[in-house]
């Protein structure tokens, strides 16, 4: 059986809490680095593979899978050892998923307004609105900590490894 085949980017951090979830459970990737500024993601081959030409992409023997957060569940649940990262029980698992919605559809999505006019259009500082919405979002973060070790509870899950990726970038 070969290794799974992750196609990623270093700058990503998707692609990031995919590798950190790997490493969590101790499975080695084949990594295929994905050069989006020369627009790699675009070419045919890739997509092919991944008709909506995201990063990150798994390759597991032939069953693709693309978004980091279907991909760390998916690891985690075919290859890891045991439900820490992200529980069996239904509650628990329904704070984790909130989380991972909460960093897909807040913090990534601040991450990306703000990322994207810099990279792509040479802005050089971020608008105070954005600013406020970075600290209200983290203000939320705060509230999800209040009085627990993780974000989900007393045990560190998937959602700890996905926000904690979006926000070493955002940060």
């Amino acid at each position: 059986m070969s290794r799974p085949i992750l196609y990623s980017t270093h700058i990503s951090p998707p692609c990031r809490a995919v590798l950190l979830t790997a490493e969590a459970i101790g499975l080695k990737l084949e990594i295929r680095e994905i050069n989006l500024d020369a627009r790699e993601q675009f070419n045919e081959p890739f997509k092919k593979i991944n008709p909506q030409h995201t990063v990150p992409t798994l390759d597991d023997n032939g069953d693709i899978i693309w978004d980091s957060h279907a991909i760390i569940c998916y690891l985690t649940g075919k290859y890891g050892k045991n439900d820490s990262l992200y529980p069996k029980d239904l509650k628990k698992r329904a704070i984790v998923d909130q989380r991972l919605h909460f960093d897909s559809g807040i913090l990534f999505a601040l991450l990306r307004g703000i990322a994207k006019p810099i990279l792509r259009d040479g802005v050089t500082s971020v608008p105070e609105e954005k600013r406020k919405l970075v600290l209200e979002a983290y203000e939320f973060m705060n509230k999800f900590l209040n009085n627990k070790k993780w974000l989900a509870g007393e045990s560190f899950t998937l959602a700890d490894i996905s926000c904690v990726s979006t926000l070493s970038s955002l940060d």
